[in-house]
């Protein structure tokens, strides 16, 4: 097994990896990536592999990597520009070069496979010809920083997003021979964070670990690669939701293998949504051709008013005739979607999964037709702009009609929105019902909603029993996050605590999310750092906060501010940070 980046310092020499096992070649597309740069979008490649296996190990895969990431980005309408095997003169000249040809772009792309280190705050990729070892004064002359390459080719104002497919361990890379460490002076170490304005950075690995060069053995391409590839074939992935498929990917990908998992990283800071791959203009069906028009099924039972004596009244919700109307109306094409799955799964990855396999066009034609799976799926999408332009109004007819038809998610799925988008009293009382019938209805993900809205007091004064039992039915059906609310109760704590370790260890990062928040709360988090970890690098909002903390605090981990600013930095990041978390970690690194 070969990987990127793992090179080592032992005193005044460098112990190198090289590759173990050689990997098969990708024939390189030579035609791609050398044609005069057009449009808006556009990428520069830079993939580094014939290091001369003495000063720099050589790494097979990364041109393979760039060649292939080519082809897929000329497919999706990005102008691309490849330079493969570059030393510094080399790099200087594409650079200038690609500056003047991107000068127009309002997006640019800058993806690299390479050697690479951070040194004196900046970043550094490393040429072709660069030694690996220099002075202080020569850094800038052997070496070629990211921060510059960002600021020469991308125009003011364009948006800039970077791939950086490189191991980021611990090792140190480069020998700063005048650096004096042993007095306090930095050297090299591991890339750290690009400060870029607008725009992401997306890391093939976290901080510390490792990047396979290929996996499985053999295989032509990176895992990274492979994935970025992959998951951009599907249209209208924002990119928050785009990073998180192709971690998921290689996280599967690479789980039980030596040196693994992989665990991509992402961070940035951008106002508006942002797509590889742009969502498709699905215009409404005309009137004639869709079930809109014909009578609507029967509503919910009449609204109760939300207090103990109510509860039967709204359970016999889940009894209206709409209820079991949608049993003989999902399409043959949605039949493997099923509703435990829907219960438990992440939204992004389910939604991604579905669009690889079929466009957005169609589901919302299922939709027009009356299914009310895709209603539900649809919905969600025209939601939050996943494979469709975000359109709220659209997105509450097609949940309304999903709801109306008694099927359980979307009925869930309308409860949130309306409290999420429009909470005004007689919606959130809509809602009150739309979570007990989905939740009568055995939809576990409607009773750990409805379960944390009681306690919330939402719906009225908190109610901690009834809560508390809805949380056991949805654990019982395997939903992460309310196993993880059951860890609260003293009774429950073990057994669940041994359910998310489960998950955790079945490859699903969310139990390890959930294990970090479970022992903060019950401050043992000394117990759960690892965990923490692995929920930080896997993009939980959750558990970067907890982990800045645990470094500010020296809780669990040697207190470490420059740590604990990094990780209070990307939890800030987040939108879904709850507002306890923030507070949490309020001061640190600002």
């Amino acid at each position: 097994m070969t990987m990127r980046w793992h090179i080592g310092a032992l005193g005044a020499g460098l112990l190198a990896c090289a590759c173990a096992i050689p990997a098969a070649s990708a024939q390189p597309g030579d035609a791609c990536g050398t044609a005069p740069l057009q449009g808006e979008r556009v990428a520069l490649l830079i993939g580094n592999s014939a290091y001369n296996d003495w000063e720099w190990p050589s790494l097979k895969n990364a041109v393979n990597d760039i060649d292939y990431v080519c082809d897929a980005f000329a497919k999706a309408g990005i102008a691309p520009r490849i330079v493969r095997n570059a030393d510094m003169p080399t790099l200087d000249a594409a650079l200038t070069r690609f500056a003047g040809e991107a000068a127009g772009a309002k997006s640019v792309i800058v993806y690299f496979a390479g050697h690479g280190f951070e040194y004196g705050g900046r970043n550094w990729l490393v040429p072709m010809d660069a030694p690996p070892a220099t002075r202080r004064a020569d850094v800038e002359k052997r070496y070629l920083s990211i921060e510059a390459v960002v600021k020469r080719v991308v125009p003011q104002g364009a948006f800039t997003l970077l791939f950086v497919d490189a191991c980021r361990t611990a090792e140190p890379v480069v020998r700063v021979e005048d650096a004096d460490v042993a007095k306090g002076e930095a050297g090299s170490a591991p890339l750290g964070l690009l400060d870029i304005g607008q725009g992401a950075v997306f890391y093939s690995t976290a901080k510390g670990r490792p990047a396979l060069d290929f996996a499985p053995v053999g295989s032509p391409v990176s895992p990274f690669a492979a994935a970025v590839v992959k998951e951009l074939g599907i249209p209208g992935l924002e990119i928050s939701d785009y990073f998180k498929v192709v971690s998921r990917e290689v996280y599967k990908r690479t789980f039980g293998m030596e040196l693994g998992p992989q665990q991509p990283f992402h961070y940035g800071s951008w106002f508006e949504d942002y797509y590889l791959v742009a969502p498709p203009d699905v215009p409404p069906a005309p009137p004639g051709r869709r079930n809109w028009s014909a009578p609507p099924p029967p509503p919910l039972a009449p609204r109760a008013p939300v207090n103990e004596a109510a509860r039967g009244a709204a359970a016999s919700a889940a009894a209206d005739p709409a209820a079991d109307e949608w049993r003989g109306r999902i399409s043959a094409e949605l039949s493997d979607i099923s509703l435990d799955r829907l219960a438990i799964e992440d939204e992004p990855i389910l939604i991604a999964d579905i669009l690889s396999r079929h466009r957005a066009a169609r589901i919302v034609a299922l939709a027009d037709g009356g299914d009310p799976l895709a209603q539900h799926l649809v919905g969600y999408m025209f939601s939050l702009g996943v494979g469709v332009k975000r359109d709220a109004w659209r997105a509450r007819q097609y949940l309304e009609k999903s709801a109306r038809q008694g099927f359980p998610a979307g009925r869930q799925e309308l409860a949130y929105f309306l409290l999420e988008n429009d909470p005004t009293p007689d919606n959130i009382r809509q809602a009150y019902d739309l979570y007990v019938a989905a939740s009568n209805a055995g939809f576990s993900k409607a009773k750990t909603h409805l379960a944390y809205r009681l306690a919330a007091g939402t719906f009225g004064p908190a109610d901690f029993v009834r809560s508390q039992a809805l949380y056991a039915e949805a654990a019982a059906k395997g939903h992460p996050a309310a196993i993880f609310a059951l860890t609260y109760f003293a009774d429950t704590r073990a057994a669940n605590l041994a359910r998310l370790r489960s998950i955790a260890d079945g490859g699903n990062p969310e139990g390890n999310h959930w294990l970090c928040e479970a022992h903060f709360a019950d401050k043992t988090l000394s117990g759960a750092i690892e965990d923490c970890g692995v929920g930080a690098r896997a993009g939980f909002a959750g558990s970067r906060a907890i982990l800045a903390y645990a470094y500010a605090k020296g809780d669990g981990v040697t207190a470490d501010a420059k740590e604990a600013a990094h990780w209070a930095k990307l939890a800030r990041d987040l939108p879904e940070l709850r507002k306890d978390q923030r507070d949490l970690i309020a001061g640190i690194g600002e």
